[in-house]
């Protein structure tokens, strides 16, 4: 077996697949001009959405407000305002950048077909989406408390057209991400046996 094979195919960018290593079972078949391949054989769980109907309009919402939070932290990252330029204020909204890019990574994943997932599609789907939006609302809640300390310490509490942007768009982030939440907690969400689904090689 090679050093760095995949179990899971060269397919799954956005897997690491250490953690979830267990869940499979490298077996050697017959291809079709009988040669002898390796395959990865799924044996853990699988996790299916209840409701399907429900479950697809809680998605495509997911979806779009997922695009939506990125465009705004974008947006809300290239303004020039009042604490644009004090490090320590910007340092948190600069950070949570990287769960937003998670954020998008988990959206782009999501199973909008509706097949059964297996736990590191599950688990790089739905739930990096949840997660990840919990961490922007942190950060951006972090920046914005802190963006007011300086206010305060500073005595400056003018807000022109820019400050008063980066306000609304600080709160649109942070309501968009919350329905998000609230949204992918509301799929109903079963995890079945292997034994439920036929055994078959990724």
């Amino acid at each position: 077996m090679p050093l760095f094979f995949n179990p899971l195919g060269n397919d799954n960018h956005f897997s690491d697949t250490r953690k979830y290593v267990k869940d499979f079972e490298i077996v050697e078949v017959l291809d079709d001009r009988g040669r002898m391949r390796r395959r990865a054989l799924y044996k853990g769980n699988w996790f299916i959405l209840r409701d399907w109907d429900i479950a697809l309009i809680y998605l495509l919402v997911i979806l779009a407000f997922s695009l939506i939070t990125v465009v705004l932290y974008i947006w809300m990252l290239l303004l020039t305002h009042l604490v644009s330029g004090q490090l320590w204020v910007m340092l948190p909204l600069l950070a949570g950048a990287l769960p937003c890019l998670y954020l998008l990574m988990g959206t782009l994943s999501l199973p909008l077909k509706g097949k059964p997932m297996r736990r590191d599609q599950y688990m790089h789907s739905l739930i990096r989406v949840s997660r990840s939006a919990t961490a922007v609302i942190v950060f951006v809640v972090i920046g914005s408390v802190a963006a007011l300390i300086f206010r305060a310490i500073h005595g400056d509490w003018s807000y022109f057209r820019e400050d008063r942007l980066f306000t609304i768009l600080c709160a649109a982030i942070v309501g968009a991400c919350g329905i998000i939440i609230a949204l992918q907690r509301a799929i109903g969400i079963a995890e079945r046996e292997n034994s439920f689904f036929p055994q078959h090689y990724l």
